[in-house]
């Protein structure tokens, strides 16, 4: 794929149209390497992107690892509290220098490269290399770990990761743009969640097949997933969107305690959702692997008091079986999706304008991303 064919799939999709008069987006946008990479650059890498949690660095010396967009990256709390991020990659051979083996807590008082032994502040100041010999024109203070922009609202972690302060290409307020989903989110009680577990799934798709089947209103919930079809009361599905974000809600019938009285359904572009109904809450990080591969983050939370106390644990082993089984059933419909658009006969579809409104709006934001508009 060259670039003027970026150019023409990225043109062939027009945002002054409407959703009434609106074709998908081009098969290009979710089957071309090409254009798969143009996304990494132009919006994985200069936008907030939550990337973890803030109980996983809740102390001094606490941290956590990962990659995004090809990027190693660690999160941290220095010695006096400050959360920091940085490339986690040593400035000697390019060796990843802080190690993390699961999700489980990882803390340290200081980083070290376990290919030369370079060592490293929390701060991710240099503070060691172990016979370097003579040196000329080598000023320590310059070879620290590139520092990453990190943010936290409420129990997430942001990075930015094309700069220390907010990024040369990301002047974005992520409080300002997060405002609309946090104050419902507020209302439903976020603040009191506590945290239980993390899953990950991986799925043979493109990362927007994933948030395009979570955006559609409601639309798939009825085919492809009737057990939760039967506790919705689907003829009250709402969408509102808003700049950079939009929430779904939909009232229950009230015959599933899991559900409660009323789901919610929030994004943030462009990959995190954050589900809130009944006890319980799961948080969704979308990860583009590749042009046709995607990884999910769940990450579940709960209301009660004591997450270890025996009908607490039952209610929670309940509540994650069946979020498991609609997510096996998205997992599905999803990978069908994806194989369907590399069909030489499939080149784009048409938006319900009734229900798709929010994965409408994901497009067209996504396309002022990629065209450069929203620096």
């Amino acid at each position: 794929m060259t670039y003027d064919r970026f150019r023409d799939a990225l043109d062939d999709f027009d945002p002054t149209r409407g959703i009434e008069d609106s074709r998908t987006p081009h098969a290009d946008w979710y089957v071309e390497s090409d254009f798969f990479n143009e996304e990494l650059e132009r919006v994985f890498k200069r936008n907030w992107i939550a990337v973890g949690r803030a109980d996983q660095v809740a102390k001094p010396g606490d941290y956590f690892a990962g990659v995004l967009a090809g990027n190693p990256y660690v999160v941290n709390r220095d010695e006096v509290g400050t959360l920091r991020a940085h490339h986690n990659v040593c400035r000697h051979k390019g060796a990843i220098v802080a190690q993390q083996e699961d999700d489980s807590s990882h803390s340290c008082s200081r980083f070290q490269c376990p290919y030369h032994g370079w060592e490293y502040g929390l701060d991710g100041q240099l503070k060691r290399a172990p016979m370097l010999g003579t040196q000329t024109s080598f000023k320590k203070e310059r070879y620290g770990l590139a520092p990453i922009s990190v943010t936290e609202w409420g129990p997430f972690v942001f990075i930015d990761l094309d700069g220390e302060f907010g990024g040369r290409s990301n002047p974005r307020d992520l409080l300002a743009d997060v405002a609309p989903i946090a104050a419902e989110l507020e209302c439903l009680g976020m603040s009191d969640l506590k945290f239980h577990r993390r899953y990950s799934y991986d799925l043979n798709c493109n990362w927007k097949v994933f948030v395009d089947n979570s955006l559609d209103g409601g639309y798939h919930v009825k085919y492809a997933h009737e057990g939760l079809a039967s506790g919705l009361e689907m003829d009250k599905f709402e969408t509102h969107i808003f700049d950079r974000s939009s929430v779904q809600i939909c009232d229950t019938k009230g015959n599933d305690d899991r559900l409660g009285e009323k789901v919610m359904y929030a994004y943030l572009f462009p990959n995190l959702f954050i589900n809130r109904y009944g006890n319980m809450m799961d948080t969704n990080v979308v990860v583009p692997l590749a042009v046709d591969k995607c990884r999910v983050v769940f990450d579940f939370y709960f209301t009660y008091d004591n997450l270890e106390e025996w009908d607490s644990r039952k209610k929670i082993r309940s509540s994650i079986a069946s979020s498991h089984m609609i997510q096996q059933e998205d997992i599905d419909i999803c990978e069908s999706a994806q194989l369907g658009m590399n069909s030489m006969t499939w080149k784009y579809g048409r938006y319900s304008s009734v229900l798709e409104k929010a994965a409408y709006e994901f497009h067209c934001l996504l396309w002022r991303e990629l065209k450069g508009l929203n620096s």
